[in-house]
């Protein structure tokens, strides 16, 4: 994988992110798992952290398919909720949702806005962090609109802990993570010795630096009171782990390969499932500009990103599963020459591939 490579080593020089870690894997084999670059850059006195294949990395928003999305696919295979339910009848106090499906809050159809600052509203914890949402109006009926949220899986957090009377960290340790043999390797309770810094600008304690603490603000606002986690972010993980889960995914019907859903709803996960379209049950798809695939991977690849500098992408073209975690959000909150960088990437890879 020598031109992607070379992207990467030359995105760290250039101070995109401080390093990256990388796992291609297709068919239940690895093709490349390579650790680059530092977990915190250097300075003229202090050598940092070099990373390594078990570094675990704030994965922001791929906390949304890999622990929610998951979790609530699971509780529809076992009958517990349908996606077609109302929240409300989760959620009675959502009464101002009344149109709004389990189904709209997977694929950000539900109307609601992209982000606002919960805690700044009704302080910490997710039930202040409910109440801060529900006094929004939404934009719009359900399915008029596409617009990404992490309100939304705030909001699947809640009626998870509502069906199943336990919180999602430890829902989905046991029923998704433990089955696939990542428990580990995935968590919202990291040992900070193994985890990447990043510095956040929202939140608690924003403007220090965070090992094995959440980056986004309303997540770590939601775990600051010390009894929930939340829907949108605060899973740490392993670049491996990460494209081990997509495997499970992608390749589930594969002898070896470990699985927690069953193939119809695996199905859902891999095709467009929004109206309008976008989004599959879990992961963003074409048209979606967010579905972080570069410019050459197959117009059926799909993925998801997360804020800190995080992706997974599945590409059914090439066969093959792509994690690339970084800690981007440590050297420019912005990612202004982390984005780009990325969109390379993933076209050098393509040609590798």
């Amino acid at each position: 994988m020598e031109r992607a490579r070379a992207v990467l080593l030359r995105g760290i020089e250039q101070g995109a992110m401080p390093g990256a870690v990388v796992c291609v894997r297709r068919r239940g084999e690895t093709l490349w798992h390579e650790a680059l670059g530092t977990t915190a850059g250097t300075t003229p006195t202090t050598l940092t952290t070099l990373t390594t294949l078990t570094t675990l990395y704030d994965l922001a928003s791929i906390t949304k398919p890999l622990a929610s999305a998951s979790s609530i696919c699971s509780l529809v295979e076992h009958g517990e909720l349908l996606l077609s339910t109302p929240v409300v009848h989760y959620l009675p106090e959502a009464s101002a949702l009344k149109d709004v499906t389990v189904h709209h809050l997977l694929t950000h159809t539900s109307g609601l806005p992209a982000w606002i600052a919960c805690y700044q509203d009704e302080g910490f914890g997710l039930d202040s962090a409910i109440r801060a949402i529900l006094k929004l109006a939404p934009r719009g009926a359900p399915e008029t609109h596409y617009e990404y949220s992490c309100l939304n899986y705030i909001l699947l957090s809640k009626v998870l802990e509502r069906v199943t009377g336990t919180t999602l960290d430890r829902f989905a340790t046991e029923h998704v993570f433990a089955p696939l043999g990542l428990a580990a390797a995935l968590t919202f309770h990291p040992d900070p010795t193994r985890c990447a810094p990043t510095i956040s600008q929202e939140g608690p304690r924003s403007g220090e630096t965070l090992t094995g603490m959440v980056h986004d603000g309303n997540a770590r606002a939601i775990m600051a009171e010390g009894r929930s986690v939340s829907g949108n972010a605060g899973l740490f993980g392993t670049a491996e782990a990460v494209a081990r889960f997509g495997e499970a995914i992608f390749y589930g019907d594969l002898k070896g390969t470990p699985t927690f859903l069953g193939s119809s709803t695996r199905l859902r996960w891999l095709t467009p499932q929004s109206t309008p379209p976008g989004h599959t049950l879990a992961f963003f798809c074409p048209p979606n500009p967010l579905t972080p695939t570069g410019e050459l991977l197959s117009d059926d690849a799909i993925g998801h990103s997360g804020f800190t500098g995080t992706a997974l992408v599945i590409d059914p073209n090439t066969g093959c599963v792509i994690s690339l975690l970084t800690n981007a959000v440590y050297v420019d909150n912005s990612k202004a020459a982390f984005l780009p960088m990325r969109r390379r990437f993933m076209n050098a890879l393509a040609a590798d591939l």
